[in-house]
């Protein structure tokens, strides 16, 4: 494979990984933007923290999933908008991981908010590190400029 064939492929991933994640976070900011009080219930489900930290997470959580899953579509300011999203996904991950180990199933609430929603919290947090894997990749690697091997 040649410098350029190289350069033309990671800027593809780059391209892919950046608007992927960056769709995905809108799609999953919108249906707790409509309901956040849904949105409560399912952090509550957690167990993790206390009914006024759920609170306030549910209102500001989905906008800022929105701001960087738009930024990282319009590719505007996207290493800062990948590093929140890995940011994100660190923590989503943390919160499944945590409630796996105490052996307690919780609706993820990731993309929707339904009463009584099925899905492997397994599936989920796996789902989950190819997201961050995704969104790492978004903050190493930049689109490349012309002779540039698009790596910081």
């Amino acid at each position: 494979m040649t410098f350029s064939q190289t350069q033309n492929t990671r800027s593809i991933a780059y391209t892919v990984c950046r608007i992927v994640l960056g769709a995905v976070l809108v799609y999953a900011s919108w249906e707790k933007i409509l309901n956040p009080a849904a949105f409560a219930r399912i952090i509550a489900n957690y167990q993790i923290v206390s009914s006024s930290t759920g609170h306030l997470t549910a209102l500001i959580l989905p906008y800022l999933e929105l701001v960087c899953g738009v930024c990282l579509i319009i590719n505007r300011w996207p290493r800062g908008s990948g590093l929140i999203a890995a940011g994100l996904m660190m923590v989503f991950m943390t919160a499944l991981g945590y409630n796996i180990y105490r052996g307690i199933d919780v609706n993820c609430g990731c993309f929707t908010l339904t009463e009584g929603a099925t899905g492997s919290m397994w599936l989920n947090l796996v789902r989950d590190i190819v997201f961050l894997a995704m969104a790492i990749w978004t903050v190493l690697c930049r689109q490349p400029a012309q002779g540039s091997t698009g790596f910081v």
